[in-house]
């Protein structure tokens, strides 16, 4: 039996409704990814702007920093699998219609301004409902385990989307992804039908908003183990943004080269990103903390480092490692904070992660008028060497998060 002792870190996914919430979370995530690669070569084929690009890419980020905490309170009071089953179906007229209007050739990049702003709208409720949702669809022995393999089907389709969307678009064109990610969207609506959990009680299901998302920041805020995990993972993800919103510029103006490899470095990301959840995933219990900071140490020198080699072959190792560091970031920040935070509080909680996506578009958007303006390589080497010097200062001041078993 011991030879097949590694399925134990799988057993969350043992339970019917887990399976059912991971699968449509999965084809979510999938379908995000496939956008964001289409997305991004269409706007800049289209402007030849970075501005532009940041634009759209900040768009699906301001509604998650206004609505991201009404979502969390939401959350923790209605029926989760309505809201996520809702959301999924908004999600795929939002992609029909991008696709219809790339086939009637009446597309304006504003067109996808205007659909990432209702898209973050949506995934301000999406994300605090479904990490509220999984402490009543998996026993309370595998919630650890759960937190941990629903930040691994979240970082997987980083691996798989932008090679499908890559190839995809250079075969039957942007029209032909966004109709493929429709696909996806709606596949997800099933999965989400088909979980049955116990309703919340009419007790507990009374929303007042503001008192509501008052109650949780206080709890955050008292409780000095996950606010400080919010502060400083939060920060560093803020810092990672840059990054991924400048990958496209990178490949067209710095390799000179089109949506396939654009695909292929981003999917080169997701395989870092998944060798990082899987470690998060299979990380037993000691020195978990310690390891969150050393990730962000990691992918603040893979930035910096990919900023000053250029265009080489060291470029695709560098990109797997700011991958890895990212992610390992992203999900022990879950993990943490999810675990340690009380099931009352948790949509609460997901929603101050949420608001990270919120924030971005104070450096995304200013990064972009620079970028227009001086060389992409150059504004990536000083947030490298921000992202360094914040996660060395995090290392040597954050003894309650190296001590985190």
């Amino acid at each position: 039996m011991k030879k097949y002792a590694w399925l134990s870190n799988f057993n969350a996914l043992s339970s019917r409704n887990y399976l059912f919430l991971w699968i449509g979370m999965v084809l979510m995530m999938t379908s995000f990814q496939m956008q964001m690669i289409a997305q991004g070569y269409l706007v800049y084929n289209l402007t030849s702007s970075a501005k532009n690009l940041s634009f759209v890419s900040a768009a699906s980020g301001l509604p998650m920093l206004v609505f991201s905490l009404i979502g969390g309170a939401v959350a923790d009071k209605v029926d989760r699998r309505k809201l996520i089953q809702t959301i999924q179906i908004l999600a795929t007229i939002l992609t029909l219609f991008i696709a219809i209007s790339l086939l009637m050739d009446i597309l304006h990049w504003t067109f996808l301004l205007w659909v990432g702003l209702f898209q973050g709208l949506l995934w301000s409720f999406n994300g605090p409902a479904r990490q509220a949702l999984i402490p009543y669809t998996v026993d309370r022995k595998y919630l650890s385990n759960a937190v941990a393999l629903m930040s691994l089907g979240m970082t997987a389709p980083t691996l798989i989307g932008p090679a499908i969307a890559g190839i995809l678009y250079s075969l039957i064109g942007p029209e032909g992804v966004y109709f493929f990610v429709s696909v996806l969207t709606s596949t997800a609506v099933i999965f989400t039908s088909m979980i049955r959990v116990d309703p919340i009680s009419k007790e507990n299901s009374q929303i007042h908003v503001l008192s509501d998302i008052k109650d949780g920041l206080n709890y955050l805020w008292d409780t000095k183990l996950i606010r400080n995990l919010m502060i400083v993972g939060l920060c560093f993800l803020m810092l990672s943004a840059p990054f991924h919103t400048l990958l496209p510029v990178i490949v067209v103006d710095v390799f000179k080269k089109k949506s396939e490899t654009l695909g292929v470095l981003v999917s080169l990301m997701g395989i870092g990103a998944l060798l990082g959840t899987f470690i998060v995933a299979f990380l037993k219990e000691g020195n978990r903390g310690l390891v969150f900071l050393i990730a962000a140490l990691i992918g603040g020198i893979g930035v910096f480092t990919l900023s000053i080699i250029g265009n080489n072959g060291f470029v695709y190792l560098i990109i797997i490692l700011i991958g890895l560091g990212n992610s390992c970031v992203w999900s022990l920040l879950q993990v943490l904070s999810m675990t340690n935070a009380d099931d009352k509080y948790r949509g609460r909680i997901m929603s101050i992660f949420m608001m990270t996506f919120g924030l971005t578009p104070l450096i995304i958007i200013p990064i972009g008028f620079l970028v227009d303006i001086f060389e992409v390589q150059m504004i990536l080497s000083i947030v490298g060497l921000i992202s360094i010097a914040f996660a060395i200062f995090a290392l040597s001041t954050q003894k309650l998060i190296r001590n985190i078993p």
